[in-house]
Parts: structure tokens; sequence; C-alpha cells
């Protein structure tokens, strides 16, 4: 029972001290979150913006001098010296024959009433 009356008195004790101040305030709490996602915010930008000049130093610096002239055109192709002259061109439509009904573009078959 000994332990028991040390663990009475240390919690009457403990119950009549002044608490502490409540530092975890609503108002504290976002200030201080605001100020962390400031400072990460900066250090983002910073560090992309290092980043990127690092990475346009390291271009300039190893990548090939591209100030030669321009490429010449070469010579032209020469011309070609066949003619199209003796191609023949498909006749527009089917001559028509007396013996068998005439056949019209859509594929649809008439009868022949002339003959």
């Amino acid at each position: 029972m000994d332990h028991e009356d040390k663990l009475r008195t240390t919690f009457s004790v403990l119950r009549g001290e002044v608490p502490p101040p409540n530092a975890n305030s609503a108002f504290g709490v976002i200030t201080r979150g605001r100020a962390v996602r400031s400072r990460r915010r900066t250090i983002a930008v910073a560090g992309s913006a290092v980043a990127t000049a690092g990475v346009t130093a390291l271009a300039l610096a190893f990548l090939p001098d591209t100030s030669s002239p321009p490429p010449v055109p070469g010579p032209p192709l020469p011309t070609s010296t066949t003619t199209t002259s003796g191609v023949r061109t498909t006749p527009k439509g089917v001559p028509e024959r007396q013996d068998s009904p005439p056949v019209t573009t859509t594929g649809q078959v008439t009868t022949n009433t002339t003959g």
C-alpha cells in the first residue's frame, strides 16, 4: 500500500499546480503551418531554379558548337527524258452492244426497248 499512497500524494500535488499555458492554440498552429508551407515553397522554387541553371550550364559546356554555316543544297536532280504520250487512258464508259442490255453507272440493268 505504500506504493498507492505515494501515487495519491503525487497526483494531488499535480492537481493543485497551475497548468502550463496552452501553446497549441488554433491560431498558433495555423500560423506555424503557413510559415512552414511558405518556407518549403521558397526552397522548392530556389532548388528548381538552381537545377535549371545547372542543366543549362552543363548543356552549354558539353554540347557541340553549332555556329557552323548551314549546309549547301546539292545539285538539282536530272529531269526525266521519258514521256507519257504513249499511255492510253481508259474509256469513260463501256461501249454499248446491241445484243446485251445497257448497264447504268449504278449497276442496275435496264431493258432495251429500242430493239
